[in-house]
């Protein structure tokens, strides 16, 4: 039984308790400053804070008659568990504690452990905390799996020792020791749930230090792992027994003192439990450690980098292990043994995973081709490589030399052109160095940070998710479907995807960067030389046709005309298709939506088109003259033929005032709708329809007016927007040449979690007509409505963002893009600088990115006319550049002050 002296009567308990909770995260403050291990800080802590607990309990206790006294200290014990357990808490953790007793205290002890745990929370402690017999233990632990990893490390600190113990061994004997596979399994799967609920991937960009893939967590279900296997949760033990190399246990060791100081960093900077890593505390951790940034990496991108490599080594050792150990049922052992084949009578080829016999595994893993038939076996049965063997793998490619030969090279060429188990097999093939050796530049992506508010992984994993989304392609029954079937060359395909990305963290266009390592590692595997050109094309284009798709008017025969003739084929246009969306789709989930999808297939069928022969001006004429006849059709016009005369010249000049963009994307009965209410508009009208679309979630909000409204319309609708806090996520905005304005906003109105009632777009409605006429000010609008200031997190590094005008791209107008962070305002401001320097908005495209959040512009001057003259674009872009620099300041102005 421990004890230590009472808290005198005299002083105040709970300033006295607060004042030791206080310094205990104080010593761990000093020990951190002063360059302590994590190791030795949540040690500190955790050693601090149990003595207060024992204060706690024994004052508690001195409080009782003595009769009470000697009944709990004989029939109850106290006991740390889970984290507690461990001896390891950082600063914020919760205590978790077991309250156990026999029958003969059980309302005094109750009373007892009540007085205690109102003490705790008082105190400013969180409590995790259960009060159980010895059987309600047991019969606990057998059911929940959280409850019974916490008991692994359970250990008395106050009471009756025999007790614990003999809760101890009951928990052993009827928990583990005859259902150990049981146990195995529930700790597995309890974890490996754990993990989706935390983003499902070690590279995520925002992990939870604990609970994310290669979080403190892993390390936890490996020592579970080794406890219900062997009896003992110690690394050293279990490396000992050979059941783990020395080297995972040293490089585990690392990671657990690198987690551990990370997670009590961010503690101590939220001044609460905080284990999620976002990218604000990353951008804070960075600065703390005084990281030096290079040339093409931040000093956060350098700091994360080195996080996702512990990270990564932890679940990839915490997964091997696992699957090396993993108890199997007599029944599936059988199998095995009977199902298990022999190739070459080298391989052992088993239902669920390939092996080599025993006597040939040195031979086998210290040469390069024999390692790539594995894998290339290994993919063709869709099974795994067995982790010893893996293991092997893993040693002799440190030592391999770096030469290839053609045999080598021919092996990888195969596996790149399969289309199924790909992904997996490259995964490995880069966990174990093998890619790294046919790849060196590889070694460059490990880990890789893209610190960014676009992509939700690092550059290694989005690259192999990309492969991995190329291969679902195979069973798609849309053009991109088709169009990867068709594919001849997959593995240049597959070897572009791999590459796509490799010039990122050099400080140079990745683009170009990448393509210069392509055509260097085309040169590597000895490829022919128009394979040579076409991988070359494929990684220095991969951006191309989602910035034609996302930014421009596809509708322009002349865009259409300069993207066909770079491509120059058929084929090279499917393959750049299929990166381009395998790329978007790898960029996080739910990126690559329904609409992206369909704008990139469209711009793939038009280009197809011209390169089959087909001239671009004559198809969009074609199109146009079809969509012409169906709006007569839907205002109940008779149809004109091409030697007739027009008996409605009215709808003529209407339908040809507008864009061919709006008529070939606008259903016909939309633009049949529009014409007719800009027929008969009075001046001092405007239209607007709001419409709710429960598919997407959205609102789509219709504005129509006539010529005198079109220079000021679209940043009047934006203020309205942004003042209601209502998220823009695409725009149409048409200026027909006789000045008619049909603009279409779809938004999420934050307000409403589910349907937008009908009174609400009713309201909106009105507001936006105001707006429009001018009877509400938009400026004043925007600005008192302060909830889109409120100082939200930069995505990023601080960053001014750009303006880029292009003036090649369309014959009718400028186009401006404004690249930067998508915070609520940036629309607005940006609208009004243009509406302000007396430029129009014939078309809009916004919110829109790839690699970055970018809002496009088509713009014309006052007189209808693109800006030509090189002084007026000159200030245009200066202009807009300062606007953009001035908000995005402000904003981070505010961020520094929260």
């Amino acid at each position: 039984m421990s004890y230590i002296s009472p808290t005198s009567s005299a002083a105040q308990p709970f300033v006295v308790y607060r004042a030791k909770l206080d310094q205990a995260r104080e010593r761990g403050q000093e020990l951190l400053k002063s360059g302590a291990s994590g190791l030795q800080i949540a040690t500190a802590i955790a050693e601090s804070i149990e003595q207060l607990i024992l204060q706690i309990i024994q004052d508690q206790f001195y409080q009782l008659p003595e009769t009470e006294q000697k009944l709990i200290s004989q029939h109850s014990t106290i006991m740390v568990i889970g984290g507690s357990g461990r001896g390891l808490m950082a600063p914020y953790s919760d205590v978790d504690l077991l309250f156990l007793y026999r029958s003969q205290v059980t309302s005094e002890f109750s009373e007892f452990v009540g007085n205690i745990v109102r003490t705790f929370w008082d105190t400013g402690l969180k409590l995790g905390h259960s009060v159980r017999t010895v059987a309600d233990s047991v019969k606990m632990a057998r059911t929940e799996p959280e409850f019974a990893t916490a008991m692994i490390e359970a250990r008395s600190i106050w009471g009756d020792e025999s007790l614990s113990e003999q809760l101890i061994r009951s928990f052993y004997r009827h928990v583990i020791l005859f259902r150990r596979r049981i146990f195995f399994e529930q700790c597995v799967i309890a974890r490996w749930e754990e993990r989706e609920q935390h983003g499902g991937a070690v590279m995520q960009l925002e992990p939870d230090i604990k609970r994310s893939p290669g979080g403190l967590r892993d390390i936890h279900l490996l020592r579970w792992a080794g406890y219900s296997r062997y009896g003992t949760a110690n690394l050293d033990m279990l490396r000992l027994d050979s059941r783990i190399s020395s080297r995972d246990v040293r490089t585990l060791k690392h990671a657990r003192d690198y987690l551990l100081k990370v997670r009590i960093q961010l503690h101590y900077e939220a001044g609460k439990q905080q284990d999620l890593f976002t990218k604000d505390t990353q951008l804070w951790m960075a600065e703390q450690r005084n990281i030096e940034g290079t040339n093409g990496q931040r000093p956060v991108e350098l700091l994360m980098q080195e996080y996702f490599q512990h990270s990564k080594a932890v679940a990839e050792i915490t997964e091997r292990f696992i699957k090396a150990h993993r108890p199997q049922p007599v029944f599936s052992r059988i199998y095995n043994f009977l199902m298990t084949h022999r190739s070459d009578s080298i391989l052992k080829i088993v239902p669920d995973h390939l092996d080599v016999v025993p006597k040939y595994r040195t031979k086998v893993s210290s040469n390069l081709e024999e390692i790539l038939k594995l894998f290339d076996t290994a993919s063709l049965y869709g099974i795994s490589i067995a982790p010893e063997l893996l293991d092997a793998i893993r040693e002799s490619t440190l030592q391999l030399p770096p030469a290839l030969t053609n045999e080598s090279i021919d092996l990888f060429r195969a596996i790149m052109d399969r289309s199924n188990n790909l992904g997996p097999t490259l995964r490995t093939m880069f966990e174990t160095g093998v890619l790294n050796l046919l790849i060196p530049y590889m070694k460059h992506a490990y880990c890789l940070l893209q610190f960014n508010q676009y992509h939700s992984y690092t550059v290694d994993e989005h690259t192999f998710r990309a492969i991995e989304a190329a291969e679902t392609f195979t069973n798609d029954d849309s053009p991109l479907g088709s169009s990867y079937r068709r594919i001849e060359k997959k593995d240049i395909l597959n070897l572009a995807i791999l590459l796509h990305d490799i010039g990122k963290g050099y400080g140079e266009d990745h683009s170009k960067m990448g393509a210069m390592i392509a055509a260097d590692t085309a040169v590597r595997f000895g490829l022919k030389e128009e394979e040579q050109k076409l991988l070359v094309f494929l990684v220095r284009e991969h951006l191309t046709m989602a910035h034609l798709a996302f930014r421009r008017d596809i509708s322009d025969p002349d865009i259409l005309f300069a993207f066909s003739q770079k491509v120059g084929s058929p084929e090279k246009l499917r393959m750049l298709y299929v990166l381009t969306a395998a790329d978007i789709t790898a960029v996080g989930p739910g990126v690559f939506t329904d609409w992206k999808s369909e704008l990139l297939s469209d711009l793939y069928e038009r280009t197809m088109l011209l390169l089959g022969g087909k001239h671009s001006r004559y198809n969009r004429d074609q199109r146009l003259s079809r969509v012409k006849q169906r709006v007569r059709s839907h205002l109940e016009l008779p149809q004109v033929l091409e030697n007739e005369e027009d008996t409605t010249p009215w709808f003529t000049e209407l339908f040809n005032s507008f864009s061919p963009h709006y008529l070939l994307v606008t259903p016909s009965e939309r633009i049949a709708a529009d014409i007719k209410i800009l027929r008969d508009l009075p001046a001092d009208q405007i239209v607007v329809e709001g419409e709710f679309e429960p598919e997407t979630r959205t609102v789509n909000y219709h504005v129509i007016a006539q010529a005198m409204y079109s220079q000021s319309c679209f940043h009047r609708v934006v203020s309205v927007f942004t003042s209601k806090r209502m998220d823009i996520i695409s725009a149409q905005i048409t200026t027909s040449v006789s000045g008619g304005v049909v603009d279409s906003f779809r938004v999420i109105d934050n307000d409403y979690a589910e349907e937008v009632p009908t009174s609400r777009i009713k309201k909106m409605e009105q507001e936006i007509r105001k707006a429009v006429l001018g009877e509400s000010d938009a400026k004043t609008m925007f600005l008192n409505n302060q909830r889109f200031q409120e100082a939200a997190s930069l995505s990023g590094e601080f960053d001014l963002g750009r303006v880029e005008i292009d003036n090649q791209s369309s014959k009718r107008c400028t186009i401006i893009d404004v690249i930067a962070h998508d915070r609520i305002g940036l629309l607005y401001i940006v609208s009004r600088a243009i509406s302000r320097m007396g430029l129009s908005v014939v078309m809009a495209k916004i919110s829109t990115h790839l690699d970055q959040v970018v809002d496009v512009f088509y713009i014309i001057d006052e007189q209808g006319q693109k800006i030509e003259q090189d002084a007026r674009l000159q200030e245009i872009s200066k202009q807009l550049q300062e606007t953009l620099h001035e908000f995005e300041l402000e904003g981070y102005k505010r961020y520094q002050r929260v």
